[in-house]
């Protein structure tokens, strides 16, 4: 039974709602479902002295809940809904001039505002199930709160939720009231029944719900994500439903009658069972449910910064979800609550939702603050900002369509973008069609614009066979054409129509009547064309690339492969009619698997839109280096962002800085070893490494490999500005090029630490060998060693942290006898075996019996 005004628990509050809003301008109501805030609250503002004779605006998140409240609060007056209470939707309503409280959308409001930016008239916002906090809902409230602050302080803001995350929200409102209703429950029974396979939930929902149909007594409502899961379990049950239950689906695109006989009580006796998505969750009571069937799921549209678009994706709902979907089986009555997953992982989600804020397509939202006249999100006061750089994007990508300036204000453009109630981009198509439709002569290129704008909005009207091997939107468009009285085409058409209306209601320029006689057509068609034959088909690319000028794509080597102007590969199957089209223009696409694939495009005659000059192409030198030649070459190209569409060689001498950057990166392709470095300037780095390792106090720069690669353009790019050959780069002197990355100081530090060579008794210069591995080595004749008592070092000694040499101990003919780091221990120890060998087989040289006292010489015995 439906409870009457009088028996909600909202009334328990009445006074003190009634009393704040006459005392204050910001209110939240805190009110759990059932409790009558959204069906018996807003007929109490009729009667409120501070609200007489002014309007009420009652925002819905959904058009569903918007109609049926107006018509349900209607019913409650004894009236017709648009007498005192009427509904405002997009494309849709149903007021008068006595219409006082107006149930309407956030973006609506959002029009209202921009429109008539002190709300004339309006006494009271109220603002319905804010938990929910779509984008639109947090650009009308962040709107309605700066007029509240600036323009009109005696305007009342009322927020209403189940939840309210009030702490957060308080200290956006720190005047508010905040006041909170106990509202009225009946214990809801949860059970859990997980399917076995995650992936086929679907048959696992079909079969609970076989199981269930004949058995339960009520009425039953079952939260599926998505419309497509809707109409599979509609058409898997329709054989099994027994005569006392009726199946009704309910989601946001079915007409008002099939949505109200969704939501109204069942007759005869019989019960309901409802198909449902999560607009069923809050504002509409399903009359007569006691059972609650909840997949876990939800379709939510995250924005894809790889796609530029919205992508529909399917993810789990969060707690705060999960306790609201089985509120509804307690609505009336004690009910039952079936959730298709497992009670551990209700455990392991997350509190609340991610707010549409952090994860939707910005565009729309910023079009509506630059014609507010912001410049950024923080200039409103929004109750949660966006993530910085999202936003930063975002902007930009409105200024590269050209409907914001670079001060991010509203362009001739942009002002009539903003006129049309659909995304930006498509909106910059339809008036650029327009345009272009006068300027090129061409007929009927709006109606195609206008067609192909309402088709993207939708889902796509091909099945998946037909889809398998064509993404071409031009056959798309044909088909609506040639079907046009099927009722999901028929709501494609309305909206064309409406697109149409609304371009030529702006057309400020009207063709003069002696260039008529050039035009193929109509001079200015009135009505929007649905012949097939008349469409300018061929076009479709001119006209999506008004709205995706970054998806101009340029065709691959291999067929299918295409490169977009933003710089990501795209593909689609080799078979697709348009896969060997040099140039298309990729409408939409989608993530499969590592690869973005194409699902709608259109052929696109690139050099034609150069000619009308809808595109502009850059141009810019690119060199690179030949392989062959050994050099680097340049070309002059026209590009279109990431696309090459011409190039030419030349010979042209080229910007130094341009040089410098070739170089660096053929060097960082292929390794700091494809530099011809001779032997000095590699024990050069081999010092400088055994330098850095083991004298770290010392402090000298870096000289690794990577260090060296990533800074190319420090040490080595002043002296690559007139170089073209490899060979002129071989004549380099690398090591000075290094050392004069260190000062004066540095490099006397350097040649004293880390000397090249080691000058013995003799005066002879070995050379010394670094190395990462072991301490250095030098080599040299054991008669030049002779009274040498303390083993060689290198390294800094002020520091204690000096290295003795590795010496290796030469015979008369130059071979190693020996290796030693300690001299004065070889003296004392093993040179006496040494000695031995070393008199019978060189008895010429000198072989004292005291190496340590005796004299260094490089004489034999006969010349000493």
């Amino acid at each position: 039974m439906t409870l009457s005004a009088k028996q909600l628990p909202i009334d328990d509050i009445k006074i003190s709602v009634i009393n704040a809003l006459n005392q204050h301008q910001t209110l939240l109501l805190i009110a759990p479902p059932g409790a009558g805030k959204s069906t018996c609250l807003p007929l109490w503002l009729l009667d409120l002295d501070c609200l007489s004779g002014k309007k009420i605006y009652l925002l819905q998140p959904r058009r569903i809940a918007a109609k049926n409240i107006a018509c349900y609060l209607s019913k409650q007056l004894g009236e017709n809904v648009g007498d005192t209470v009427g509904y405002r939707l997009r494309n849709e309503s149903k007021v008068s001039k006595n219409t006082r409280l107006e149930v309407i959308t956030e973006g609506i409001l959002t029009q209202i505002l921009q429109h008539d930016a002190e709300l004339t008239g309006c006494g009271l916002v109220v603002f319905d199930e804010f938990h929910e906090r779509s984008l639109n809902a947090d650009l009308a409230f962040a709107l309605t709160r700066d007029v509240q602050l600036g323009l009109r302080d005696d305007l009342k803001i009322l927020l209403m939720s189940a939840t309210l995350a009030t702490d957060s929200i308080m200290q956006q409102l720190p005047e508010a009231i905040c006041l909170e209703s106990e509202g009225r429950s009946y214990p809801v029974d949860i059970s859990y029944q997980a399917p076995s396979n995650a992936k086929l939930w679907r048959e696992h929902a079909l079969a609970v719900l076989k199981s269930v149909v004949n058995s339960h007594q009520g009425s039953i409502l079952v939260f599926l994500p998505g419309t497509g899961d809707i109409r599979y379990l509609a058409e898997q049950l329709s054989a099994f439903m027994p005569e006392s239950m009726l199946l009704c689906p309910l989601y946001g695109d079915l007409a008002l009658a099939q949505q109200q006989q969704a939501i109204a009580p069942a007759t005869n006796g019989k019960n309901k069972l409802v198909l449902a998505t999560n607009i069923a969750e809050t504002s509409l009571t399903i009359e007569g449910v006691d059972l609650v069937i909840d997949s876990g799921l939800e379709n939510v549209a995250l924005y894809d910064t790889q796609t530029l678009s919205n992508k529909l994706t399917q993810r789990a709902i969060a707690k705060a979800s999960a306790i609201q979907r089985a509120g509804r089986a307690g609505r009336l009555q004690a009910g039952h609550c079936i959730r298709l997953f497992s009670k551990d992982d209700f455990q392991r989600r997350s509190e609340q939702s991610v707010s549409e804020i952090q994860q939707a397509d910005l565009l729309p939202m910023l079009m509506e603050l630059g014609r507010w006249g912001a410049s950024d999100c923080a200039q409103l006061p929004m109750i949660e900002m966006p993530e910085s750089k999202r936003e930063q994007l975002a902007w930009q990508e409105l200024i590269d369509l050209e409907l914001l300036s670079t001060t991010k204000q509203l362009t001739a453009d942009g002002k009539k973008v903003s006129a049309f109630p659909c995304h930006p981009r498509f909106a910059k198509m339809l008036i650029s069609a327009q345009c272009l439709e006068q300027q090129q002569e061409i007929p009927h290129l709006l109606s195609l614009a206008c067609l192909l704008a309402a088709l993207l909005e939708e889902r796509d009207i091909f099945n998946s066979e037909q889809r398998r091997d064509d993404c071409d939107i031009g056959h798309r468009v044909i088909q609506l054409c040639q079907q046009a009285k099927k009722p999901h085409h028929q709501r494609i058409i309305v909206q064309a129509q409406r697109f149409f209306r609304l371009a030529r209601a702006q057309t400020s320029k009207p063709i003069p009547e002696q260039a008529s006689h050039h035009i193929r057509g109509p001079k200015s068609a009135v009505n929007l064309c649905l012949s097939a034959s008349e469409l300018p088909i061929h076009d479709c690319g001119l006209i999506l690339m008004h709205a995706y000028p970054e998806r101009i794509a340029k065709q691959r080597n291999n067929q299918g492969h295409y490169l977009t102007a933003y710089g990501k590969g795209v593909v689609m199957n080799e078979s697709d009619a348009l896969a060997s089209k040099s140039f298309i223009i990729a409408a939409q696409l989608f993530q499969r698997r590592q690869s973005l694939s194409i699902a709608l495009a259109a052929e696109f005659n690139l050099f034609q839109a150069i000619a009308w000059g809808i595109v502009k192409t850059a141009s810019k030198t690119y060199l690179q280096f030949d392989n062959q030649l050994n050099r680097i070459v340049s070309a002059q190209h026209e590009v279109i962002g990431a696309l090459v569409v011409k190039d030419t060689n030349t010979s042209q001498k080229v910007s130094p800085e341009l040089l410098v950057a070739c170089w660096c990166q053929q060097i960082r392709k292929k390794g700091l070893d494809w530099l011809k470095f001779d032997e000095s300037s590699q024990q050069l780095l081999l010092r400088w490494r055994w330098l850095n390792s083991t004298q770290a106090h010392l402090l000298f720069p870096e000289a690794g490999e990577a260090f060296l690669l990533a800074n190319l353009e420090q040490w080595l790019g002043p002296y690559l500005t007139d170089i073209t050959h490899k060979a002129q780069l071989d004549k380099l002197n690398f090591s000075t090029l290094l050392l004069n990355q260190l000062n004066y100081q540095q490099q006397q530090i350097f040649k004293q630490i880390a000397p090249t060579h080691f000058i013995g008794p003799t005066e002879r210069k070995c050379v010394i060998r670094y190395s990462l591995e072991q301490a250095p080595v030098v080599s040299l004749p054991m008669q030049e060693l002779y009274g040498v008592t303390v083993t060689p070092a290198v390294g800094d000694s002020t520091n204690n942290s000096q290295i003795p040499l590795i010496i290796e101990i030469l015979s008369p003919a130059k071979r190693p006898i020996q290796v030693t780091q300690d001299l004065v221990a070889f003296w004392q120890g093993s040179y006496r075996e040494v000695q031995k060998d070393m008199k019978a087989q060189y008895p010429k040289h000198f072989w004292p019996d005291d190496p340590a006292n005796a004299q260094a010489t490089r004489k034999v015995k006969r010349h000493l």
